[in-house]
């Protein structure tokens, strides 16, 4: 990548014009241009992410606004996780969800009463010099985060499952009306082509995991069937993914949790479609499910699937959807039959999250076979937080059928 190519004024000229709809006789000109921080840390995972300030100065008289913000997601090979991109097709995926898949999905579901949006607008998006994507920053429409990092409220996940279910519904359309999705969202992260540089990581964590249940004498009613997964996790996901031609198919976000949900005062945006695959949508309602709602599986978890089915029958209904609607029963069926995929998110992100490690340098430790490796996920897996919600979760997971 060059040298900072994109971190001019110039640069962002056009993503003005677009952004503030202005016509050829709107000339203005730039006197204030800073590039900060996006956030706490300017490494994502697989992308820098950057908040970009301007001030304007037009020739003549406009109400257009005069201070504008831009958060820019650049390719990087410093982030972790950024051997990924290439083999994921990261930047062609989610330059396509933003400039094509979200505007057409939203056109699809709004209607006379509401005005439906699924995430951020985009204003440009390059691939040379650099890879770039010019997003919308929602933080100026006082759209936030929610501060705790795991365990959303009742309210807010029923608010994202109802989002949810209209993004999986207008996909469905979309494709009736389109045809396929392009084959970069044939697959998601775990697949074949995947395992092999997946493995170090993932399969490592699932080891240790597994094991910190063995010291822990966790029964065996719920160990044994978490013990044959261990060393196969992957594959084991792979065969998860494989959706029958009749079941319903959906374009999964991919990577739905907390902080890819940005939250407004009766709205919410989601983030990151980087990692978006069609294919069932138990795939998303698990890993949503794992990373976001993991209290709330011990106690709420059919109360939540039956919010979320309804939205998405009520939504594919209103869409004039003529093809079968899974049943209440077959969609929880869906999920117990790809139950394996809560495994991932539960051995590695919500471990991860609940220890409280964000550095680049612990998430290349932790999975390391040096002593501070062997030490930093004995720290993890017996973080007391993350051993009692395992020690409530899994007897659930097993009465529903999901530990099967």
């Amino acid at each position: 990548m060059s040298e900072a190519s994109w971190k001019t004024a110039e640069f962002f000229k056009d993503a003005i014009v677009r952004d503030l709809s202005l016509e050829c006789t709107d000339s203005f000109t730039i006197t204030s241009f800073e590039v900060g921080k996006a956030n706490e840390k300017t490494a994502g995972y697989m992308s820098n992410i950057y908040r970009v300030l301007i001030e304007l100065k037009f020739d003549k008289g406009t109400a257009k606004p005069t201070s504008l913000s831009y958060i820019v997601k650049e390719k990087t090979d410093t982030a972790f996780g950024s051997g990924l991109v290439e083999l994921l097709s990261v930047f062609p995926k989610e330059s396509e969800v933003y400039e094509k898949l979200l505007p057409a999905f939203e056109r699809l579901v709004q209607n006379e009463e509401e005005t439906v949006r699924f995430g951020p607008k985009v204003f440009k998006t390059t691939t040379n010099p650099d890879t770039v994507i010019v997003l919308e920053d929602l933080s100026r429409s006082q759209f936030r985060m929610r501060e705790k990092s795991f365990g959303l409220s009742v309210t807010d996940v029923k608010r994202i499952l109802e989002k949810l279910a209209k993004f999986h519904a207008a996909s469905v359309l979309y494709v009736e009306k389109n045809g396929a999705f392009s084959d970069l969202f044939v697959e998601g992260v775990i697949s074949e082509r995947t395992i092999d540089a997946l493995r170090g990581h993932y399969e490592s964590l699932y080891s240790a995991f597994v094991q910190s249940l063995r010291d822990r004498n966790m029964p065996a009613e719920y160990l044994q069937p978490l013990i044959k997964f261990d060393g196969q996790l992957l594959r084991e996901c792979c065969k998860a993914q494989q959706v029958h031609h009749s079941e319903l198919k959906v374009l999964n976000h991919g990577d739905l949790w907390p902080n890819n949900v940005m939250f407004g005062t009766d709205d919410l945006r989601f983030l990151d479609f980087q990692t978006a695959s069609y294919g069932s949508p138990a795939a998303d309602l698990l890993y949503f499910f794992a990373t976001s709602a993991t209290e709330l599986m011990c106690d709420s978890l059919e109360e939540l699937l039956q919010y979320y089915h309804e939205h998405l029958v009520k939504t594919l209904q209103q869409l004039q959807y003529c093809k079968s609607i899974p049943t209440y029963t077959e969609m929880l069926d869906q999920m117990r039959r790809r139950s394996v995929l809560l495994l991932p998110p539960l051995s590695e992100a919500v471990a991860i999250t609940m220890s409280g490690l964000t550095e680049p340098s612990d998430m290349e430790m932790i999975t390391s076979e040096q002593p501070e490796g062997v030490a930093l996920r004995k720290l993890v897996y017996n973080n007391p937080a993350y051993v009692a919600l395992i020690d409530r979760l899994l007897p659930k997971l097993y009465e529903l059928r999901l530990l099967k």
